[in-house]
C-alpha cells in the first residue's frame, strides 16, 4: 500500500469537504441577509404606502415568511365521559362546541391574566394548553382563546371563558384534531397582506391597523374541513383574514345547518 499517495488523496478529500461546507454555510448566509433586506424593504416601503393613505399602523407586523401548509381539521366533540370526571361542572354538547357551566363559579385568584386565568379553569377543562389568548377580542366579560397548531392560532377553534364578580361562569369550547397537508410551501409576507386589504379600499384611510398576525382559518363550520394559512388583520374593531399563499380575501364563515 502506497501510505504517501493514499495520504495525499485523503488530504485533498477534506480539503475539497471543507470547501464544499463552506460555500454551504457562504450560501445559507448570503440568502438570509438577502431575505432581511427584502423585508426590511417590504416594511419601508409599507409605512411610506400606509402613511400616504392616512393610515395609521399602530402594530409590529410579523417579517417571517414561514414555509406551511393546510391543515385537514375533523371535530370528534369530547368525550362526556371524561367530563364527569370533573366535579362542580355541567356541560351540554352543541352543534360544533361543549358549552359548560361551573357550579358554583369559581373564583378568580391572584393577579388576572389570560395564562393565569386559564391555569386555574384547567382541572374543568379539557385540552385547556392547547389554546393561546386572544387580547385583542376579549374584554372583562369574556376572554378569547384559540386553539393552536404547532403554536399557530386556529381561528376557527374558539375558547370563550365567561368572566362576572371575579369568578368564572363557564365557557364554550371547540376543538379539533388537526393534521397537516403534504407540500408545504414559502407563505407571502404581512405586508403584502396588509397591500391586498389597502388596494381593495377594505382598509379605509384615517383607520388603524391594530393586530397582524398568522394562523389557520377555514370558511365552513363542517364536521370535517380544511384551513388554510391566513394572515389575520385587525383593523377598528373590524378582521380580514388573507389567505397566505395566494394573497386573496377570505370569505367570512358559512355556517351550514
Amino acid at each position: 500500500m502506497d501510505w504517501s499517495r493514499t495520504k495525499t488523496i485523503l488530504i485533498w478529500a477534506f480539503l475539497l469537504l471543507d470547501l464544499f461546507l463552506g460555500y454551504q454555510v457562504y450560501v445559507t448566509r448570503i440568502s438570509f441577509w438577502n431575505n432581511q433586506d427584502v423585508a426590511q424593504g417590504d416594511k419601508w416601503d409599507m409605512e411610506l404606502y400606509l402613511k400616504q393613505q392616512n393610515i395609521a399602523l399602530v402594530t409590529e407586523v410579523p417579517q417571517d415568511t414561514p414555509e406551511m401548509s393546510y391543515l385537514n381539521a375533523e371535530y370528534v366533540g369530547i368525550n362526556p365521559l371524561s367530563l364527569q370526571e370533573m366535579s362542580g361542572l355541567t356541560a351540554t354538547m352543541e352543534k360544533m362546541s361543549l358549552a359548560a357551566k361551573l357550579n358554583p363559579p369559581l373564583p378568580i385568584r391572584g393577579q388576572i391574566t389570560p395564562n393565569e386565568l386559564l391555569r386555574q379553569i384547567g382541572p374543568r377543562l379539557m385540552y385547556a394548553d392547547q389554546y393561546t389568548a386572544d387580547m385583542y377580542q376579549s374584554n372583562q366579560g369574556r376572554l378569547l382563546y384559540w386553539q393552536v397548531y404547532q403554536k399557530m392560532p386556529v381561528f376557527v377553534a374558539p375558547l370563550e371563558v365567561y368572566l362576572e364578580n371575579g369568578s368564572i361562569l363557564g365557557y364554550r369550547q371547540t376543538f379539533f384534531h388537526m393534521r397537516k397537508q403534504e407540500n408545504g410551501r414559502q407563505v407571502i409576507s404581512g405586508y403584502t397582506a396588509l397591500r391586498s386589504l389597502v388596494d381593495k379600499q377594505i382598509i379605509q384611510p384615517g383607520e388603524r391597523i391594530e393586530s397582524v398576525s398568522l394562523g389557520y382559518y377555514g370558511s365552513y363550520d363542517a364536521d370535517i374541513q380544511a384551513l388554510a394559512p391566513v394572515w389575520r388583520v385587525i383593523h377598528e374593531g373590524k378582521q380580514h383574514f388573507i389567505n397566505a399563499f395566494t394573497g386573496a380575501l377570505e370569505r367570512p364563515m358559512v355556517t351550514q345547518r
